[in-house]
Order: structure tokens, then C-alpha cells, then sequence
């Protein structure tokens, strides 16, 4: 009788061995699937600080060529180079906190870079964006999509008739869209 009661402890004791070790072993799945997770959203961010590296550099260098020779600069489009008094107003609209008519107005400089174009924009005597495009066929496109925010913002301006721009910019965001209607004159 003894025995028959070690033989079935020893059963019991072998199950309950053999249930820990599925146990355990559920668990070290579930946290191999979470170390993924954290080593995906790891290489996400790593991804997102080499983009931002890069785009400071590109700003760095565009800041530096605005900066060391004007004379350069107004040699390359002098049509659209130089300061210019822009003003935008809202024409289309489905974010929070925006609504149609809304103006701003803003000083931007346009100088070059290579064949790139710098739009440094001002309110005030505040540099608020630095926008890198291009001119071609007399319409110039630039955009500013900053690293640490959810927003791309983009200008297309027609500069077919110098005395008066005409153009729009959009600001995306994730789940919304701002469209303004841009006219823009040399500063004077």
C-alpha cells in the first residue's frame, strides 16, 4: 500500500514538475514577444533621431550659406531673392483651434544654397521656420517637416509676375489639415 501511495505521489510530483516547467515556459514567450516590442520601438526611434541628425545638418548648412555671402545669394535667382512681406490667410480648415480667415504674416528671406533654396521665416524679428525646397519653372516649393512634431508644412509659390506672389501652404498634421492662401510682395 505504500508503495501504490509513492507511486502516485511520484505521478502527481512528475505532473506538477511538468506543469511548472509549460508554465514557465509560457512566460518567457510572453516576455521574448514584449523585449521584441521595446527592441522594434527602440529601432523606430533610432530611426527617427538619424532622420532629425540629418535634417539639422541639412538646416546647419543652409543657415551657414544664408548667412556667409548675400551677394552669392542674389546672383543665383535674383527675381526671388531677398526679403518679402508675406501674408497667408486660411481658406480651408478641419483642425482644432484654426478657423477660415485667420491671417498671419510673416518676413520671409529667400537666399540659396547650391540649387536649394533657403526660406528662413520671420514674425517679428523671430525666427520662427526654416523651409529648404526648390525653384524651377518659376515656382518655387519648399517645405519645413520638423523632427519633433507631427506637422509637414509646405509652400508652393508662383512667382510668374514679380510684383505680386501668389501661392498657398499647408500644414499637416496627423489627423487634420490647415490650407492658406499666400500673397507675397518684396519688403520694402
Amino acid at each position: 500500500m505504500l508503495f501504490l501511495y509513492v507511486s502516485k505521489m511520484r505521478y502527481h510530483l512528475s505532473f506538477l514538475m511538468i506543469s511548472l516547467v509549460f508554465l514557465q515556459g509560457c512566460g518567457i514567450s510572453e516576455r521574448e514577444k514584449n523585449l521584441k516590442k521595446a527592441q522594434q520601438e527602440m529601432v523606430r526611434k533610432e530611426q527617427q533621431l538619424l532622420k532629425w541628425e540629418q535634417q539639422l545638418k541639412i538646416r546647419e548648412m543652409a543657415l551657414e550659406e544664408a548667412n556667409s555671402d548675400a551677394d552669392t545669394t542674389l546672383s543665383h535667382h535674383p527675381e526671388i531673392s531677398g526679403r518679402w512681406a508675406v501674408k497667408m490667410t486660411c481658406i480651408e480648415t478641419n483642425c482644432e483651434g484654426s478657423a477660415l480667415g485667420d491671417t498671419k504674416t510673416e518676413q520671409w528671406v529667400v537666399s540659396f544654397k547650391g540649387n536649394a533654396v533657403v526660406v528662413k521665416a520671420y514674425s517679428g524679428v523671430v525666427l520662427t521656420r526654416v523651409y529648404i525646397g526648390a525653384y524651377e519653372n518659376k515656382v518655387l516649393k519648399v517645405a519645413d517637416d520638423n523632427p519633433g512634431t507631427d506637422a509637414v508644412i509646405s509652400a508652393d509659390l508662383n512667382f510668374s509676375t514679380l510684383k505680386r506672389v501668389e501661392g498657398t501652404r499647408e500644414v499637416k498634421q496627423k489627423d487634420c489639415k490647415i490650407t492658406y492662401s499666400i500673397s507675397a510682395e518684396r519688403a520694402k
